[in-house]
């Protein structure tokens, strides 16, 4: 008496194959309550402007580097946007900005002449989507690298500022940096 061939074998299978494990049912996906409202997508800096000391710079978004610091573009020229922070016209939080002060292979960048922006001065950022959100300093300060208070200029609370960062101060040639940072904060025009 004949009998059906395994299955692995109707399909066209070699018999040797070994038969599959049961799959485990697929995740029951849920539908999200249709009150929440919708997330809003992100529109990411693209260009920065000082023109009271002339800082025009391109703008890409960075992440974080392998030592845990913020990324930063090897070009002094072009600022990295920290895009796991805000983004221009948000509701809170801090967009920070950063970059090089200046390199061996691309020399002096755009942010080294953050040491010459005062209190009242404009800045404008540009977004991908078009807008440009205006801000007006209302800080600068040159900190020691090892006191940065980190935490308080990636907050995420607080009303919306923008805060812009590079190297000051004396450079350090035995350890190859510079031995502080300059940080512009301003808030919306």
């Amino acid at each position: 008496m004949a009998t059906d061939p395994p299955a692995a074998t109707r399909a066209g299978a070699p018999s040797s194959v070994a038969p599959q494990a049961e799959r485990p049912a697929p995740p029951v996906v849920r539908r999200a309550p249709a009150t929440l409202p919708p997330i809003r997508a992100v529109d990411p800096p693209v260009h920065v402007a000082v023109v009271e000391v002339g800082i025009d710079a391109e703008v890409v978004p960075v992440g974080v580097a392998a030592d845990g610091q913020m990324e930063l573009p090897a070009d002094p020229d072009v600022v990295g946007w920290y895009r796991y922070g805000s983004a221009p016209g948000g509701d809170s939080g801090s967009v920070v900005l950063a970059g090089h002060v200046d390199s061996r292979r691309y020399g002096v960048g755009q942010l080294a002449r953050l040491r010459e922006i005062e209190v009242g001065d404009g800045v404008n950022v540009r977004t991908a989507g078009g807008v440009d959100a205006r801000y007006r300093v209302v800080d600068v300060e040159s900190v020691p690298k090892a006191r940065l208070p980190v935490a308080d200029l990636f907050g995420r609370d607080g009303e919306e500022r923008l805060v812009l960062v590079t190297c000051g101060g004396d450079f350090d040639r035995s350890r190859g940096t510079y031995e502080e940072n300059i940080v512009v904060t301003a808030v919306r025009a």
